[in-house]
């Protein structure tokens, strides 16, 4: 098998500069073509607790706006040539196309040939959110964001990548006196649902009012085989609010400002009755509104601020106030692995063991700023959150998590000598609060962390080695279901670092 792949790379390396040192001709123009936009990635990476090879092509078209790449890849464990020894993503051959089911099954036939074609796309773009009047994203998403975030900002669908493929969408359109906005986490087993519907009442202005929706239908699958195994398929997670948007200086290359106000609340609904395991008391079924209310309003949320950009540096200034279980970014980037923790949140409140009356009130003040620098070659992104009961003064809240985002990306042709690009990002929750207690860890459930560095291999510009690494949830390699610190859901997400190295060919 390793000598058949090295006669492959050899057969590449030796036709790719034959074609490119041709003057002119189709040859030359395809060569040129592919070199801008085909990249091939040759490595191994680690999915499961399980090693694989992996062979991968990169083609990346970009039109106009828009943008479109796919991800063609064929993973291994034993020979590259046997199909057989192919990895399947969750049991589904991705290259079959249906092809077994054709002829017994022709509906599921079609519905698997959907979803292999699906998956070979990593990402399609053309426009942005609040800014242009059509936008529409899919694939592997790093910021789905339904109106200004409240609810959900920043929600990554490719956390445990390649390990787990999901491909997201998000799309809008504004027709002038209102418009939509819609997202859903993954098209071929959709879990996470989300939409926002706006409208401007006022001719002369551009106020608009929106009312937004975010279902994670299935809040409780990472809990089947566990003590919570009954809440699996039966618990949703559901977040609802209004928004109003200003756009104060239309956004441009010098300057923009957008002033919003938003107000929101989340929920949890249960299609049948369980028993809290916890506990061992009944929990009815239905929507658990009775904790919107009790003397009072509880567990919601609010915020108001601006956002925009002067020149270079995009910037964004908010007040947060939030009572109860909900938080501000309720589906965020660490939401996939802190959804369990949630659900398990929720149950003393539905089975009346403790009273949401009785939930903390916390304010905050969120800021935010981006970069783009050296003409669009190195980008820095910084936010951070500081909590605080009205009580307790400024001191931060024992009752909330702070919130840190951050991020880096640089591009190639900005450092001398060594030409590397790379990018890294790090979000997490509660980070004073657990150095108080003695609980810090850089990387657990409530952290989204992931990188890569490129190096170009000197003398050879085609060719150049990538370090990926990033943390994911360690899943069982037989279910693939996640697994839990110590075996025990109430202790969070098991976190484990995956790093891959793999050679980077391009055209």
């Amino acid at each position: 098998m390793k000598k058949r792949l090295i006669i492959l790379i050899a057969l590449i390396a030796l036709l790719v500069p034959s074609l490119a040192a041709q003057d002119g001709g189709f040859g030359a123009s395809v060569m040129e073509w592919m070199r801008d936009h085909v990249g091939m990635e040759i490595g191994s990476v680690m999915i499961d607790g399980t090693s694989y090879s992996k062979v991968v092509v990169s083609p990346e078209v970009r039109i106009g706006r828009l943008e479109l790449g796919l991800y063609l890849p064929v993973i291994y464990s034993e020979d590259l040539f046997d199909p057989t020894s192919w990895y399947r993503p969750k049991g589904n051959n991705e290259w079959d196309f249906g092809a077994s089911y054709w002829g017994s099954d022709n509906v599921k036939g079609a519905l698997d040939l959907a979803s292999d074609l699906i998956l070979k796309v990593k990402y399609l773009e053309y426009g942005e959110p609040l800014e242009d009047t059509f936008f529409v994203k899919l694939g592997n998403l790093h910021g789905l964001t339904i109106g200004h975030g409240l609810i959900m900002r920043d929600y990554r669908n490719d956390s445990d990548f390649p390990s787990v493929r999901r491909v997201g969408v998000n799309t809008g359109i504004d027709f002038g006196g209102f418009g939509f906005e819609a997202l859903v986490n993954d098209l071929p087993i959709p879990q996470i649902y989300g939409a926002r519907l706006y409208f401007r009442p006022f001719k002369a202005s551009k106020l608009a009012i929106g009312v937004s929706g975010v279902a994670d239908i299935d809040a409780a699958a990472e809990l089947e085989g566990t003590t919570y195994d009954s809440l699996a398929g039966n618990f949703s997670l559901l977040g609802t609010g209004l928004d109003l948007d200003m756009p104060i200086i239309k956004s441009s290359a010098a300057l923009g400002v957008r002033a919003f106000a938003d107000v929101a609340a989340t929920l949890p609904y249960l299609s049948s009755a369980v028993t809290n395991p916890d506990t061992g008391l009944p929990i009815s079924e239905g929507m658990k509104t009775e904790l919107l209310w009790d003397d009072g309003p509880h567990n919601w949320g609010a915020a108001a601020g601006f956002m925009g950009n002067i020149a270079f540096i995009d910037w964004r200034l908010e007040y947060r106030y939030f009572t109860g279980l909900f938080r501000p970014a309720f589906f965020d980037a660490t939401y996939e692995r802190t959804r369990s923790s949630l659900v398990q949140d929720y149950l003393p409140y539905l089975d009346g063991t403790t009273q949401v009356s009785d939930s903390p009130t916390v304010m905050g003040i969120y800021g935010e700023a981006g970069f783009l620098l050296f003409k669009d070659k190195l980008s820095l992104v910084a936010g951070y959150m500081w909590p605080w009961t009205p009580e307790d003064g400024f001191t931060i809240s024992t009752d909330a998590d702070d919130e840190l985002r951050a991020g880096l990306l640089l591009k190639r042709g900005l450092v001398p000598v060594v030409d590397l690009a790379g990018a890294i990002y790090y979000d997490k929750r509660g980070i004073v609060n657990s150095i108080e207690d003695g609980s810090f860890t850089f990387f657990d459930e409530k952290t989204a962390f992931a990188g890569e560095i490129e190096i170009p291999i000197p003398k050879t510009p085609n060719l150049a080695v990538g370090l990926i690494f990033k943390m994911v949830a360690s899943r069982n390699p037989t279910t693939g279901q996640v697994e839990y610190v110590n075996d025990d859901p109430a202790k969070g997400v098991k976190m484990e670092p995956t790093v891959t190295i793999e050679t980077r060919f391009r055209f």
